[in-house]
């Protein structure tokens, strides 16, 4: 029987308020370096991630989501998970998911040993790099001396040497020129803009309570022009976080040049600054990986194991002899109930097929991923009626097509019946989880075309869970 005591608690959530502030910041003093866990941030990106926040026992619980249609939720235990309420902690945690998915999320790799020491074998783990912060030593940027940084030395003499130019404080006046400049930077860009509005929201209200929020930013001007802007807050007594940071590139060099000379207003205090996550963009990968950090900062997260996802682990592992850390960083991706579809017997799972949507440049596509039966059920029709089931259900969501890599060759002529052809060019993966065979040479995709498009050689963006 479940304790009284479990049942006349709950979490009691509500939205991150600047009166909260002093309150979080209890909280955090000295843990970590991961942007996550500034107020600023949380703050900001309440509207895009739905953050809230409750109270217990000396901890913060954070709830948050990945989208406003996401039905999988997210938590951060702040200060950390390392307490010895955390059987509590996580009881109330499951009653406020209810049926919902849910993960714990920004864990540190020692917290991660802990859950698992506390609760072995009941979760499975996952850490993308896309979503690790990039570490500095702030003196570096000061004088970007050495060999490593003669590149971005030469930038900023570059700079100096070709404008006129002078450096401001961030204060409320400049609020509206930065605003312009952010605008007509997301004009240029191409695609989708979607997250780059929702950029443009958590900047606005950075901006309408920057100075409740504490924060410290800097502005270079090119004569009268306004080039590039910054501003960000602690994270910790040493650790200062990069919110954002933006520039006209028409200017060369403005990038180091802003940042060298934010980095040289900062308060002495600081001796690391974390400039936050790539989000697996190639060309913001480059330019961060540019500044030679001094290391990532890993952020695990933490999916509890139901009896469906050991059956899939199973089913997969007996079909693709894949390795469990694998499948466990798929799943805790990719994986909730309204996308796997499976066939089963004697209440246990023998055969299944995973749609993930992805965006794409003919827009949503759906991938059908490990197409698996177990061996004693098999030629029993359950992969095609799995496969049917999945290009339905992908045809219903008014997805152009649908995708898959057949294992080897002679499956090629099996998928035909169901209408796919196959693709003369490659798919290629911008997600770091490798979804195709693991040889980049045999990933030959074949598409069920359903809007009758050509489709060009596609890049897809496989879209974590419940988007």
């Amino acid at each position: 029987m479940e304790p009284t005591f479990f049942r006349k608690r709950h979490l009691s959530f509500q939205p991150f308020r600047i009166q909260d502030k002093s309150l979080f910041q209890s909280f955090m003093q000295g843990n970590g370096r991961i942007c996550d866990h500034t107020f600023a941030n949380l703050f900001a990106w309440q509207q895009t991630f739905g953050n809230q926040w409750a109270e217990y026992n000396g901890h913060l619980i954070v709830r948050s989501r990945t989208s406003a249609h996401n039905e999988h939720s997210k938590y951060m235990i702040l200060p950390n998970i390392l307490s010895p309420n955390l059987s509590e902690i996580m009881h109330l945690i499951e009653a406020d998911a209810g049926t919902r998915e849910f993960s714990l999320v920004q864990l540190s790799p020692v917290e991660t040993q802990h859950l698992e020491q506390q609760y072995p074998g009941q979760f499975m783990f996952d850490t993308s790099r896309d979503m690790s912060d990039y570490l500095y030593y702030i003196k570096d940027f000061n004088t970007f001396q050495g060999r490593k940084l003669a590149a971005k030395r030469n930038h900023v003499n570059k700079f100096k040497s070709l404008y006129s130019f002078h450096y401001k404080t961030l204060t409320p006046g400049l609020f509206e020129q930065c605003m312009q400049l952010e605008r007509t930077w997301r004009y240029e860009q191409h695609g989708d803009t979607t997250q780059l509005e929702e950029e443009e929201n958590a900047i606005r209200l950075f901006f309408d309570n920057y100075e409740d929020l504490e924060l410290t930013g800097g502005t270079l001007f090119v004569k009268n022009e306004l080039v590039a802007f910054t501003f960000g807050s602690p994270i910790n007594e040493d650790t200062f976080d990069i919110h954002i940071e933006k520039a006209d590139t028409r200017y060369e060099g403005v990038f180091p040049m802003i940042s060298q000379l934010f980095a040289q207003h900062l308060s002495p205090q600081y001796q690391y600054v974390n400039r936050e996550e790539d989000l697996g963009l190639a060309g913001l990968r480059q330019s961060k990986l540019s500044y030679h950090p001094l290391r990532l900062e890993q952020k695990f997260s933490a999916r509890p194991l139901t009896d469906e996802l050991r059956d899939i682990i199973r089913l997969w592992r007996d079909c693709f002899h894949d390795e469990t850390s694998f499948l466990h960083s798929v799943l805790s991706r990719f994986y909730n109930k309204s996308r796997m579809i499976v066939r089963k017997s004697d209440s246990q799972i023998v055969s299944s097929c995973l749609l993930i949507p992805c965006d794409s440049p003919i827009g949503k596509i759906g991938y059908l991923y490990a197409i698996s039966t177990a061996e004693r059920h098999r030629r029993q029709g359950l992969a095609a009626q799995v496969t049917q089931e999945a290009i339905v259900h992908a045809r219903n969501q008014g997805m152009s097509a649908v995708a898959l890599i057949p294992a080897d060759e002679g499956l090629q002529q099996y998928y035909a019946q169901f209408g796919f052809e196959p693709h003369p060019y490659p798919i290629r993966f911008a997600n770091d989880c490798d979804l195709g065979t693991g040889d980049p040479t045999k990933d030959h995709p074949m598409f069920l075309n359903f809007k009758d498009k050509p489709i060009p050689a596609i890049e897809l963006v496989c879209t974590p869970d419940g988007v």
